[in-house]
């Protein structure tokens, strides 16, 4: 089901997702984890559909996590709202007060508002606390099992198949 609320998100396909997820539970009596939950603040939040994300966020199960959070925060920059932008980066930074992105995501959004101060504040305090920044990632899942990756990591038991088939894949692009 990752994958469809995820393909519906890049087609943009709002109301069948919506569907889609909320059959989960009604029809098939599955209870979506953090990873549906992920995909749907991802694809709401690509909708600009802010409101619906925050009161999706708040009414989950469980806690959400740095994923549900960020997502949130880079819906939040891309459509310019400071007041959700604000809780997001708040809620960041009580998960993981060492990461700096949250940070940056906020100082961009400030700066975009011409919030000057508030913007170079946050990026002063991320050099004066030394914070660095940590490597992107990506997953997917297969065969009912999520696969993590990080940027410049070489470390899957898969790498050397991973990497085979991806340069076929881009031979067959070109």
């Amino acid at each position: 089901m990752v994958g469809v609320l995820s393909a519906c998100a890049h087609a943009g396909l709002i109301e069948q997702g919506r569907r889609y997820f909320q059959s989960m539970e009604k029809v098939f009596g599955l209870a979506p984890k953090i990873e549906h939950y992920g995909c749907m603040v991802d694809f709401l939040g690509r909708m600009g559909c802010l409101k619906e994300v925050y009161d999706l966020i708040m009414g989950m199960p469980m806690e959400a996590n740095e994923i549900i959070w960020g997502s949130f925060l880079s819906a939040c920059r891309v459509y310019n709202n400071v007041k959700l932008g604000e809780v997001a980066a708040r809620r960041l930074l009580e998960l993981d007060p060492r990461d700096p992105w949250g940070r940056v995501m906020l100082s961009n959004i400030y700066a975009e508002e011409a919030k000057y101060d508030r913007s170079m504040g946050l990026r002063k305090e991320i050099k004066e606390k030394g914070l660095k920044k940590s490597p992107g990632c990506s997953s997917i899942e297969v065969n009912v099992s999520v696969h993590g990756f990080l940027v410049e990591d070489n470390s899957h038991p898969y790498y050397n198949e991973i990497n085979s088939t991806l340069e076929k894949i881009e031979k067959l692009m070109n």
